[in-house]
């Protein structure tokens, strides 16, 4: 059976990457709905690349849409642009993608914050009844969190959304830092990708330029290992073998001062208390990044 998903993504090279690599296992998955959150101007670009992308695999029937731009609760009056032509309806579009497949049918798979997810199951209580699953880029345990020394960027963009996400009685797996931080593209990986160049104007020769530029980045200096971890919820959809983990009942520190955005697991909870997410401890590095090789590697113009 092929799977409906849903690709909420952040714009950049990781995430174009992920898309490519959902469309070629079309036996498997088939996108639905493809979003992008973060800053207007790279949300802008991506909504151009994806919609370019679908349209060369013959998928113009695929919806791409910008996510939230900023968490549910806002602090200090904050305002957040949307890029040009965007309705900042986003987690409407997810609404209705999800109502419109068959119950307990779409996965969604979240690269970055889960603030588009969480309205759309506050608007709509009801799509949980559609979702097989949700599989989320988040959260730290075990480890030193990136966005604070307890908590991971993901969820401490949008506790509230992490929280409500939790709490909405939906299959939930949690790929944390604990799990992907070693998962990354580095110069052997990136020399095993170098056929996907050798045409610069195809899709996959543009995604390798991107991943190259990410690389390559900036200020960092040339050849600075990147983080695949964006596309760690597609890759254990795909492949759930490659990973292990254990149910736990997962909560997020909402109000703590120094502690907002932390993820605390308990695989054991107080009576009455059940798990809500499957989370996931480890995977095998070598092998995942392998297949995520062997899927951009596959990219048929």
């Amino acid at each position: 059976m092929t799977r409906p998903i849903i690709l909420d993504l952040t714009p950049g090279a990781q995430g174009m990457a992920t898309l490519l690599a959902a469309l070629q296992v079309p036996d498997h998955v088939r996108p639905v709905l493809v979003l992008f959150s973060g800053r207007a101007a790279e949300v802008e670009v991506a909504l151009t690349h994806a919609r370019d992308l679908l349209h060369r695999y013959g998928l113009d029937d695929v919806a791409v849409c910008a996510g939230c731009p900023g968490p549910m609760v806002q602090a200090g009056n904050v305002g957040h642009d949307l890029p040009a032509g965007q309705d900042g309806l986003g987690a409407l579009h997810l609404v209705r993608a999800v109502r419109a497949c068959p119950a307990d049918s779409v996965s969604v798979c979240c690269s970055g914050p889960l603030t588009t997810l969480a309205l759309a199951l506050v608007q709509a209580p009801d799509m949980a009844s559609h979702l097989h699953g949700v599989i989320v880029n988040g959260g730290a345990f075990f480890v030193h969190g990136d966005a604070t020394s307890v908590a991971e960027r993901n969820i401490a963009a949008d506790p509230e959304a992490a929280a409500v996400v939790l709490a909405a009685g939906v299959p939930v797996t949690l790929v944390p830092l604990d799990c992907a931080a070693r998962l990354t593209a580095d110069a052997v990986w990136m020399e095993q990708l170098e056929p996907m160049g050798r045409v610069p104007a195809s899709v996959a020769g543009r995604v390798h330029a991107e991943l190259v530029a990410a690389r390559n980045g900036g200020a960092r200096g040339s050849g600075v290992d990147i983080s695949l971890r964006a596309v760690a919820p597609l890759l254990a959809l795909l492949g759930p073998g490659l990973f292990s983990g254990h149910l736990a009942h997962v909560d997020v520190e909402c109000r703590g001062e120094f502690t907002r955005g932390m993820t605390v697991a308990r695989r054991m909870g107080p009576p009455g208390v059940q798990p809500n997410a499957l989370v996931l401890e480890r995977m095998s590095v070598e092998a995942v990044r392998g297949v995520l090789r062997d899927l951009l590697l596959g990219v048929r113009e």
